[in-house]
């Protein structure tokens, strides 16, 4: 039997169930981890205990791709991951193009939801609610800017939902918030080092991005090389023009 998914979805799913049923797992899923880049902090991984939540539905604060809770060195952490790739009808897919449009929909009042920075602002507003009053200031309402597709968020009574937030909530300590996408590394430090790093949008609460980090797809490929990840590898080729 094979099995192929489709799209940032299917490699996401693929990537952590194969690591899941590896051998090594939670050594794995730590050296995955030490991929990615932090550029405002040093992030340094030593994990001993792990749960994710892929595709996980957050109502209001939108879908995550992947969220991991973490015991790091003693520290519960929450790891978002916000997926983009290229689709086979773009020849590119740039961050600092992703970026413009962020900008873009900010002036114009309108930033759209599948927006890249908009979903990273989401989930930091998501952790944010948790730390100041809990899942009674998710069941509230948090107020957006007026650029928002929808300036009160709330969490909404989906059990799954709520049961995803009760674990998450302790977590949230100094959660931790990655970009997957499918631009060169080199690109991808250059613009956190030069466009990212002091950029605060007005109206924009609780911005904030110490927390911060990047991750090429590429070097998701290269890890499941190296790795012998083979069912994501083919996972992958199945997508081949789809992902980067």
């Amino acid at each position: 039997m094979e099995i192929s998914g489709y799209s940032e979805r299917g490699v996401i799913n693929s990537l952590f169930h194969e690591i899941n049923f590896s051998q090594n797992n939670l050594q794995l899923l730590n050296d995955f981890l030490s991929l990615v880049s932090f550029p405002y902090r040093t992030v340094v991984f030593q994990i001993s205990d792990a749960k994710i939540l892929i595709e996980q539905s957050f109502s209001d604060f939108g879908d995550a791709d992947a969220v991991i809770l973490v015991n790091n060195q003693g520290d519960k952490e929450a790891v978002f991951i916000e997926a983009k790739v290229k689709t086979s009808q773009k020849p590119y897919w740039s961050i600092l193009e992703e970026f413009e449009d962020f900008e873009s929909g900010i002036k114009k009042i309108s930033v759209s939801s599948s927006n890249l920075f908009v979903q990273l602002y989401h989930k930091v507003r998501l952790a944010k609610a948790l730390q100041i009053g809990g899942r009674r200031q998710l069941q509230n309402g948090v107020k957006f800017p007026r650029c928002s597709s929808k300036t009160d968020r709330k969490i909404g009574n989906n059990k799954v939902v709520l049961k995803a937030v009760e674990q998450l909530e302790g977590f949230c300590k100094s959660p931790l918030f990655i970009a997957l996408v499918p631009d060169d590394i080199s690109k991808l430090r250059d613009f956190y080092k030069d466009t990212l790093k002091g950029y605060s949008p007005e109206g924009f609460q609780d911005w904030d991005i110490r927390n911060w980090g990047y991750l090429s797809w590429a070097q998701v490929k290269e890890f499941c090389e190296e790795y012998s990840l083979g069912v994501t590898l083919k996972t992958f080729e199945w997508n081949d023009g789809q992902i980067y």
